[in-house]
């Protein structure tokens, strides 16, 4: 009996510990797949909403405004992600590309800004611009 009683609890051991792995690596594949795409959009349109929060209250945004700089982030994210997805660029040429379309973006903005509000904007810009470089700063190891 005893010898028995131990084989049963051997056999319902080993079958809980396959019947969990076996479980487990569904689990994992449905955790790994979706980060690349859906993560990542959304990661960008997280950023353009709250560069867009943020153009609204520094710059006082009308309604309209805010409509029209919404499609054209909407516009440069798709065109960003094309970019980013050719395989046939280099990184170089990806770069330069994402950086020509920054400045597209850039420039459509200012349009769609009054006067007083491109004055403010270029001053946005600005300060954004010396943040970066003070973060690229801080994180660059000394040599």
């Amino acid at each position: 009996m005893n010898r028995s009683f131990y084989q049963a609890c051997t056999r319902i051991a080993l079958t809980t510990l396959i019947c969990g792995a076996l479980s487990a690596i569904p689990v994992k594949a449905q955790d790994a797949a979706p980060q690349a795409g859906p993560q990542a959009g959304s990661r960008m349109g997280n950023m353009q909403t709250r560069q867009l929060e943020m153009l609204t209250k520094q710059l006082n945004l009308t309604s309209d405004q805010q409509a029209q700089v919404k499609a054209i982030q909407q516009d440069t994210g798709q065109q960003m992600r094309a970019v980013r997805n050719d395989s046939s660029l280099s990184e170089d040429q990806k770069r330069s590309k994402m950086m020509d379309l920054r400045k597209t973006s850039q420039e459509k903005i200012r349009a769609v800004l009054t006067d007083e509000q491109k004055t403010k904007y270029d001053d946005l810009q600005v300060h954004m611009r010396e943040r970066m470089k003070n973060r690229q700063q801080e994180q660059t190891p000394p040599q």
